[in-house]
């Protein structure tokens, strides 16, 4: 099934929310970003005490030179040779906003950390 989605994934030993999410965009969009806001801390199954989602918004963005897992020595590590690479695709807000409302977003956590991108987005156009 296709659909839209964003890059994410677990940390690594005692890497930061932050820094995962840097390694897992560069991983899987081969993609680097200069500017990241933290969205917030969320759980992912509250009833069960699962873990946490930490949603960044990411911008001013540009293709990496060199991919992360490239610089990896143990090709068998956690996110060696991620094989969630994405397919990159630039969408506009409004693009955005209609993929949102026809369901496009097919996980709980992508449908969240999308919403909240916008409502941040939304905030700063205002203020």
């Amino acid at each position: 099934t296709e659909g839209a989605g964003r890059a994410g994934g677990d940390f690594q030993g005692g890497e930061s929310p932050i820094l995962a999410a840097q390694r897992e965009v560069n991983e899987e969009l081969n993609v680097s970003c200069k500017s990241w806001t933290a969205l917030g801390k969320f759980r992912t199954d509250v009833n069960r005490g699962m873990g946490w989602v930490h949603p960044f918004l990411a911008s001013d963005c540009n293709y990496s030179t060199i991919h992360s897992s490239e610089n990896n020595e143990d090709g068998n590590a956690v996110g060696a040779h991620d094989m969630e690479l994405q397919k990159v695709r630039s969408m506009t807000l409004d693009e955005v906003r209609a993929a949102v409302m026809e369901g496009k977003f097919l996980e709980v956590q992508w449908s969240n950390t999308v919403a909240l991108a916008m409502l941040h987005l939304a905030g700063e156009s205002t203020s």
